[in-house]
């Protein structure tokens, strides 16, 4: 296994058009008044600044296979058929994640408190989208690294609790990732939090987000 790759600062422009959809505006069917616009958008600028996005990355060969899991040389063992034959042709995954910080996520939760609704639902789509963004640049980056050794990343990537890739996996990545250096917790149910966020999959605070992405693809030559 490969030593981890940290960005402690990933450089993404604003995915505006992605905010808007995750909003339920389509830029070309929704008609929205200019001033609401520039509304919505200035709440969208003071969220991305505040949005401190960072990554890592790693990458460790498969050493067993069978039809249901995979056993990788960094000691971890994944059951899914689904990761299984997303890697069929691969002999060894990257993993990677990355987070869009708690300031945003603490932001939202302010605004929600103070009955701010609209920007906390604001702030979330900021941040969800904007991790986003961060994992796309992180897979274009890796995929790039691995293109100089002769090597390609498979086209598919898969998040924990995808399908048969249960939610509990993403105590791999937490441990594998060190994602505890980057603010990150992990609590019992496996959700990821910030460090003084709220828990995300609560009833109470349904706009908060997981705004921590952790991805898994496979690599062959």
């Amino acid at each position: 296994m490969e030593k981890l790759k940290v960005f402690n600062r990933i450089p993404v422009t604003l995915p505006e058009k992605e905010i808007f959809a995750r909003l339920k505006y389509n830029i070309h069917k929704t008609e929205i008044d200019e001033e609401s616009r520039k509304k919505i958008l200035s709440a969208v600028n003071r969220g991305f600044a505040l949005c401190e996005l960072k990554g890592v990355w790693t990458r460790s060969n498969i050493l067993e296979r069978s039809d249901e899991s995979l056993t990788f040389e960094n000691k971890i063992t994944i059951k899914s058929r689904s990761i299984v034959k997303l890697l069929v042709n691969s002999s060894a995954a990257v993993f990677f994640s990355a987070t869009a910080g708690s300031a945003i996520v603490e932001a939202a939760a302010e605004a929600f408190k103070n009955g701010d609704g609209a920007s906390a639902v604001i702030y979330d789509a900021v941040g969800s989208e904007t991790a986003e963004a961060a994992v796309d640049w992180l897979n274009m980056y890796i995929g790039g690294e691995l293109k100089r050794r002769g090597e390609s990343l498979t086209s598919m990537r898969f998040s924990p609790g995808y399908g048969d890739f249960l939610l509990e996996n993403q105590r791999h990545f937490f441990e594998l990732l060190k994602l505890e250096d980057f603010g990150v917790k992990l609590t019992d149910r496996y959700i990821f939090m910030p460090e003084k966020g709220a828990n995300n999959n609560s009833p109470e605070h349904k706009v908060m987000a997981n705004n921590n992405s952790p991805d898994i693809k496979g690599y062959h030559k």
